[in-house]
């Protein structure tokens, strides 16, 4: 028997046993069974939309987790996942609400202020830039669950948009430090030593970041604050799909690319044009980040 239905089994054993009392009174048995039905329509609700999400059917994942949730609105994971399914779907406005109630509901879910953060600095045009905001929440994001690396460079690529290159060092060395295959860290660090005219350490950062881009490097992922607890707690059914979730383009991860392709060796042998497009994007990041206040 899966995990979920194990957790359906016991929920409706405990409703059953605290109405047992109330067994001989006929009339007293419609609110037990009532409450006994909305559990299972919840987690068949649920089981449901985690099916249709692992085969990446975001559309109806969305609509399940709506309905789920009108059941129980406070639901962690139903918050959490419905917003990724609402940025799938390009629809930001709406992932933004789920992911502000997810931490309004716990406002220690570390992945509920990552995915904020990550929603509020992404390079992506169609989705809000507010680098203040999506600061705070990844600072948060941090303090709760100091292991993750997402934070750490994002983080670090705020920093840089807003010019603030010691303590943006500080950040993509400790994501470094924690994650060696991390390649946008060594890729930052790398242009702000190129910015500062170190171009020895320049080279020596993108030479790693071009390494741990190799498809031949191993990966290693750092699960977030609440997908451990799905795991173990909610069972196969939702440990099933890739834990770490994707939280779309970082403001600079597009500009590692060239990186990822066969022809590194020269990209890094010649860093300037791809450093290059680094400071354009800055400005233009700041510039963008400036209006929308």
């Amino acid at each position: 028997m899966s995990q979920p239905r194990l957790v359906i089994v016991a929920a409706l054993g405990g409703l059953a046993l605290s109405g047992c009392k109330r067994d001989m009174d006929p009339t007293a048995g419609a609110a037990p069974n009532e409450q006994r039905q909305r559990v299972l329509l919840f987690w068949q609700r649920l089981d449901s939309a985690t099916d249709a999400r692992i085969a990446g059917d975001c559309t109806r994942a969305r609509d399940l987790y709506v309905e789920a949730l009108r059941l129980d609105p406070g639901h962690e994971d139903s918050l959490y996942y419905l917003g990724q399914c609402h940025r799938q779907l390009k629809q930001p406005v709406e992932a933004r609400r789920s992911f502000e109630r997810l931490v309004e509901v716990n406002p220690a879910s570390a992945r509920g202020h990552l995915a904020l953060g990550a929603l509020l600095a992404s390079s992506d045009p169609g989705e809000p830039l507010d680098l203040e905001t999506a600061e705070a929440h990844l600072r948060r994001a941090h303090e709760i669950n100091g292991e993750e690396t997402g934070p750490m460079v994002r983080l670090g690529e705020i920093l840089i948009a807003q010019e603030q290159a010691e303590e943006a060092r500080t950040w993509l060395e400790a994501a470094a430090r924690t994650n060696p295959k991390s390649v946008e860290a060594p890729f930052l660090l790398g242009y702000l030593r190129w910015e500062a005219g170190d171009r020895r350490g320049a080279n020596a950062h993108l030479e790693r970041a071009a390494r741990a881009a190799r498809p031949d490097a191993p990966t290693r992922g750092v699960l977030g604050e609440g997908d451990r607890k799905a795991a173990f707690a909610a069972g196969p059914a939702l440990a099933a799909p890739p834990l770490r979730e994707s939280m779309g383009r970082t403001l600079f991860s597009e500009l590692a690319r060239p990186l990822r392709t066969p022809d590194a060796v020269s990209v890094v042998a010649k860093p300037d044009p791809l450093y290059r497009a680094v400071r354009q994007a800055r400005h233009a990041i700041a510039g963008r980040n400036y209006a929308t206040r």
